[in-house]
C-alpha cells in the first residue's frame, strides 16, 4: 500500500518515546516516586502467602498487657514493681530476656502511699512513736534505692539484653567522649567505612535514648529498637545498622540471635556495603543498611503474659532456655502496622527479626538495577507488540502487553516465595503507561488509516470483505507476496465493432449495465475486483482475505456472468441495444498480490507467469467457439462441484510450454459431456485425423468439436512432420 495509506508506526513510536521517557523518569526519581505502591505490592504477596508458623520454637514475647495492669499496676509505676518482675522471670530460666524500653533516668517520684505515710509521720513527730518514723524513713529509704536494686536485679538475672533508641533527625552527632555503657554493648564487632555506598549507607542518629550506666552495668547485651517507617506508615524494614557519634550500632533482634548462637558482638561491617556478617552468615542489605522482614502474622509467635509470670502461673519449663523479649502488648499502646496485621504489638518487629536471622529466613530485596533491566525487559515487550506483523488486531498487543505484565508480577512472586524481593510496581506502571501511550497513538490513526483502507477496497471487495480488512488491516499484505490464488479475464467479443456506431454515451450507458452486475457477482462472492481494462473484467479471489475454495467460487461466478448475461441480452432486446457475447478465462496457480504500484499510486493487483496464462484463455475462447476455458490446476482444484472437459493442448502466445486447456461445460449433476468428444481427442494426438474428423464431427451443435473437426481435416490433407507433438499454437493474445 502507498505511504499515503499508511501512515509511519505510529504505536511503535509513541512505544519507544514512552519507553525513554519512563526510564528518565525511574532513573530520576527512583524509588521514592512509588515507594507507597512498591509496599502495597510487598503486602499483597505477604497476603498471598498468609500467616506462618515461626521456623524457631526459641522465642517468646513476655507482654504487658491490660491483664498485668490490673494484677501489678506497681510493674508500670515503680522501679521496685521491675525488680520484682525481673526477679521472677529469671526463675523461669530464659536463656534472654531482651527489654524493649530503657531506664534512661532515676525515679524520683515517691508512690502515693509512702508520701502519706512520711507527711503524717511528719505532722505527729513530736507525738510519733520512734519506730513509726523510722518504718516511713525506711520506706522512704527503699524508694530511693529502687535504681540500685534494679542494677542488683539486671546483673542478678546475667541474661538482660537492654534496648536503646537512636534519633534520626538528618544531623549527625560528634563524639563526645566514652560511648554510654548502654551502647557499647550494641556496637558492631569489626566496622571499616570507606566514606562510600550511597544510599546504602545507614541512618545517622544526632541523639540517643539508653538505660543509663548505672543500671546497664549488669546487662549482658544491648541492641537499638529502632524500626524504619515507610511512607504508608506500615513497618516493613529494620536496619541492621545505624551510626551514632562515629560508631555503628545493631538492632536488638540481632544482637539477641547472635546470643543464641554463642557470638555475641561477632559481626563485620563496612559501612556502605551491600552485606553484613553476623555469626558467619552474610545478611544481604539494601537502602540505608537494612532488611525486610519477614513477618510471620498475628499471634504466630507464642506469647505468655507477665501477669501469670508476676503471679508464678505461667506453665511448667514454658521460658525455659528461650529467647524472650519482654515488651509492652496492652491495647493502647505501641501499635504498628505490619503486612500481615495492622495493629501488632512492636515488639513483635524485634522478636521477628531474631526469627529471620536464627532461621535464615532473611529476604533480599533487588532494586536499582534489576527494576530497571524490568522496567526495559517489559517496555520492550510492549514496543514489540506495535509492530505490524504482530498488531493484525487492535486487541492482541495490549494483551500481549498486559500477558507480560501478568507473566512478570507471577515470576515475582514465585521469586518472593523463594526469599527475593524484586519491584513490581516501578515495571509494571511504568510499561503499562507506555501501553496506553502506544494505544493511544494508535487510536489517533487507526481512524483514518480504516477510513483509507474503507475507500480503497470498497472499490475492489464486498463490503463483508472491506469490515474484515478494516478491523485486520495486516491482511492485505501490503507490498506483495506470493500466494495461490484464482484470476479471471472476461470480455465482450466483438466490443470494437459494435461500438463503433454507438454514441459514447450510449456506450457508456451500455458498458455500466453491463459490468455493474458482472461487478456485483465477483463482490458476492467474495472475490476482489482487480481492475476494468475497457470492457474486460479481471477479478482475483484468495486474496486480500485467505479462502481455500477460490477455485470454486471463481467457476461459479463464470457460470452466473453467462447466465445474468443471457438475462441482459432478453432485456436489451427491446431497447435498440445490441447482443452481446462474452468470453471467460480462468486461472489457477502461484501469483504475486500486493501493492505493485508506486508510492504515490495504490494499485493492488495481481501478477505472474499463471495471471498471463488466464488471459490466453480468455482469448482462446474465440478460437475454440466456447464460453468459458480454464486452466489445468483451476480445473482439478473444482472438479467435486463442477464438470469440465478437455478441449486442447496449447502453447500459448509469451509462454515456452504447453498447457492442457479444459472447458467449463457446467455444475456437477446438471450437465454432462459427450464421452464421444474425449474419443475425437485421443484420436488426434494419435496422429489418427481422419477418425478424430469422424468423431468430432459426429456430435451434433458443438463448436469445439465442429472446430477441431476442421484441423483434423486440414491435417489429414497435409499431415504434420514427424515430431509433431499435438501442441495447438495460439494464433492471437
Amino acid at each position: 500500500m502507498s505511504k499515503r495509506l499508511l501512515p509511519r508506526n505510529v504505536p511503535l513510536l509513541t512505544a519507544a518515546v514512552a519507553t525513554v521517557l519512563a526510564l528518565v523518569v525511574l532513573s530520576v526519581r527512583g524509588d521514592g516516586l512509588f515507594a507507597r505502591l512498591e509496599g502495597t505490592a510487598l503486602d499483597a504477596r505477604f497476603s498471598l502467602r498468609g500467616p506462618r508458623a515461626p521456623s524457631t520454637d526459641k522465642i517468646v514475647i513476655v507482654g504487658l498487657d491490660d491483664r498485668t495492669r490490673d494484677v501489678a499496676p506497681e510493674i508500670f509505676q515503680t522501679r521496685n514493681g521491675w525488680v520484682t518482675l525481673l526477679d521472677r522471670l529469671t526463675a523461669q530460666n530464659p536463656k534472654v530476656i531482651a527489654l524493649d524500653f530503657f531506664f534512661s533516668s532515676p525515679e524520683v517520684v515517691l508512690p502515693d502511699d509512702v508520701a502519706q505515710h512520711v507527711r503524717d509521720a511528719t505532722a505527729h513527730l513530736a507525738t510519733a512513736e520512734p519506730s513509726e518514723a523510722k518504718t516511713a524513713l525506711a520506706e522512704v529509704g527503699h524508694v530511693l534505692e529502687a535504681d540500685r536494686l534494679l542494677a542488683d536485679a539486671v546483673a542478678r538475672s546475667k541474661r538482660v539484653f537492654l534496648g536503646a533508641f537512636l534519633h534520626v533527625t538528618g544531623t549527625r552527632a560528634t563524639s563526645t567522649g566514652p560511648a554510654p555503657v548502654a551502647l557499647v554493648a550494641a556496637q558492631h564487632g569489626d566496622v571499616a567505612d570507606a566514606s562510600g555506598g550511597g544510599d546504602l549507607r545507614p541512618l545517622t542518629a544526632s541523639a540517643a535514648s539508653y538505660t543509663m550506666d548505672s543500671i546497664a552495668q549488669g546487662a549482658v547485651g544491648a541492641g537499638v529498637v529502632n524500626v524504619l517507617d515507610d511512607p504508608d506508615g506500615v513497618k516493613r524494614r529494620m536496619p541492621l545498622a545505624v551510626e551514632y557519634a562515629g560508631q555503628y550500632y545493631m538492632p536488638l533482634g540481632l544482637a539477641v540471635a547472635l546470643a543464641e548462637r554463642g557470638k555475641s558482638g561477632d559481626t563485620r561491617y563496612v559501612a556502605g556495603d551491600d552485606h553484613l556478617v553476623a555469626g558467619g552468615q552474610t545478611i544481604a542489605l539494601s537502602k540505608t543498611a537494612s532488611i525486610v522482614l519477614d513477618p510471620m502474622g498475628r499471634d504466630r509467635i507464642p506469647h505468655v503474659s507477665a501477669a501469670d509470670v508476676w503471679n508464678g502461673t505461667v506453665p511448667k519449663g514454658a521460658l525455659d532456655g528461650k529467647l524472650v523479649f519482654l515488651g509492652y502488648t496492652f491495647a493502647a499502646y505501641d501499635k504498628v502496622a505490619t503486612p500481615l496485621d495492622a495493629r501488632a504489638d512492636g515488639v513483635e518487629l524485634h522478636a521477628t527479626l531474631a526469627e529471620n536471622i536464627l532461621s535464615e529466613r532473611v529476604l533480599v530485596l533487588r532494586g536499582g538495577k534489576t527494576t530497571m533491566l524490568a522496567t526495559i525487559a517489559l517496555c520492550l515487550v510492549v514496543i514489540a507488540a506495535q509492530l505490524r506483523r504482530i498488531r493484525r488486531r487492535a486487541w492482541i498487543p495490549p494483551l500481549l502487553a498486559l500477558a507480560a505484565i501478568a507473566t512478570y508480577a507471577a515470576i515475582a512472586y514465585v521469586v518472593f516465595t523463594h526469599g527475593t524481593i524484586i519491584a513490581i510496581a516501578a515495571p509494571c506502571i511504568l510499561s503499562g503507561l507506555v501501553l496506553v501511550a502506544a494505544t493511544i497513538g494508535g487510536l489517533a490513526t487507526e481512524g483514518r488509516e480504516k477510513a483509507q483502507l474503507r475507500a480503497v477496497f470498497s472499490q475492489y471487495v464486498s463490503r463483508a470483505v472491506v469490515d474484515r480488512l478494516v478491523a485486520d488491516p495486516a491482511r492485505a499484505k501490503l507490498g506483495g507476496e506470493r500466494k495461490e490464488l484464482t484470476v479471471l479475464f472476461s470480455d465482450i467479443r466483438g466490443f470494437s465493432l459494435f461500438s463503433e456506431g454507438m454514441q459514447p454515451e450510449k456506450l457508456a450507458t451500455l458498458l455500466a449495465d453491463y459490468l455493474t452486475p458482472m461487478t456485483e457477482l465477483v463482490l458476492e462472492s467474495g472475490g476482489t475486483l482487480d481492475k476494468y481494462i475497457g470492457d474486460a473484467v479481471m477479478a482475483i479471489w484468495g486474496a486480500p482475505i485467505d479462502t481455500t475454495d477460490h477455485a470454486t467460487r471463481a467457476c461459479e461466478v463464470a457460470l452466473r456472468m453467462q447466465e445474468v448475461l443471457v438475462q441482459l441480452n432478453a432485456e436489451w432486446r427491446g431497447q435498440d441495444r445490441p447482443e452481446i457475447t462474452i468470453g471467460i478465462g480462468l486461472n489457477t496457480g502461484a501469483m504475486a498480490v500486493g501493492n505493485m504500484g508506486s508510492a504515490a499510486r495504490f494499485d493492488y493487483t495481481v501478477l505472474g507467469d499463471q495471471v498471463n496464462l488466464a488471459s490466453r484463455l480468455e482469448a482462446l475462447t474465440k478460437e475454440y467457439g466456447v464460453a468459458i476455458l480454464v486452466g489445468e490446476a483451476t480445473a482439478r482444484a473444482a472438479a467435486k462441484d463442477f464438470v469440465f472437459r478437455e478441449i486442447d493442448l496449447v502453447r500459448v502466445k509469451g509462454r515456452a510450454g504447453a498447457a492442457p486447456v479444459f472447458e467449463l461445460v457446467g455444475r456437477d449433476g446438471k450437465v454432462a459431456t459427450d464421452p464421444r468428444f474425449a474419443a475425437a481427442l485421443a484420436a488426434y494426438r494419435a496422429r489418427r485425423f481422419e477418425d478424430a474428423r469422424d468423431g468430432f464431427a459426429a456430435i451434433p451443435d458443438d463448436r469445439a468439436a465442429a472446430i477441431l473437426a476442421k484441423r483434423c481435416e486440414v491435417l489429414t490433407r497435409s499431415p504434420p512432420p514427424a515430431d509433431w507433438d499435438g501442441v495447438y499454437e495460439q494464433r492471437s493474445k
